[in-house]
């Protein structure tokens, strides 16, 4: 990473993962690190999530990401989701509500300078992201996950996808 920016950010993950396994006592299968391509942090990325209550149960996502296509910016998506068992102890409905705040405006290609009523203001940092997806976890704490995440914004609606695969630990 030569990005000094990008260094920070990933030393502040860092130190909160570390922070938040060095609490609790039972912290094994309550945290996870997972990457996602798509989704919340809407490329690309590196998340960490918490348990807030047993398994399945309530739960509070932060993460560092990246959006653009000609310039690449920051995103930093934070969601509260909700794990429903499917009939097993590997299986989860995920569905949950979260902001994305990225200092580049979120359009997905569309260029609001051509659409009707535009009227142009500073960039829109944060972003309203809806979650709802499947997720699985292995034996060996290992998981996958496919998520529908859409996007709304100043711009509109926007549907994203995500797949994440990610490790309990």
């Amino acid at each position: 990473m030569s990005n000094p920016i990008m260094q920070k950010y990933a030393l502040m993950l860092s130190l909160i993962v570390i922070t938040m396994t060095a609490m609790g006592q039972d912290l094994s299968k309550k945290n996870e690190i997972f990457l996602e391509l798509g989704g919340n942090g809407l490329v690309g990325s590196v998340n960490y999530a918490r348990q807030l209550t047993k398994n399945p149960g309530l739960e509070l996502r932060v993460g560092l990401g990246a959006y653009g296509a000609d310039q690449t910016f920051l995103t930093i998506p934070v969601s509260l989701n909700y794990l429903i068992g499917l009939g097993g102890k590997h299986s989860f409905l995920n569905a949950g509500v979260g902001a994305t705040y990225t200092k580049a405006d979120v359009t997905f290609g569309v260029r609001p300078e051509y659409t009707e009523g535009y009227v142009p203001r500073r960039n829109t940092p944060i972003n309203f992201v809806g979650n709802l997806g499947y997720r699985y976890y292995t034996s060996k704490n290992f998981s996958w996950k496919i998520n529908f995440s859409p996007v709304i914004n100043r711009h509109g609606f926007f549907p994203v996808f995500g797949l994440g695969f990610g490790r309990r630990i």
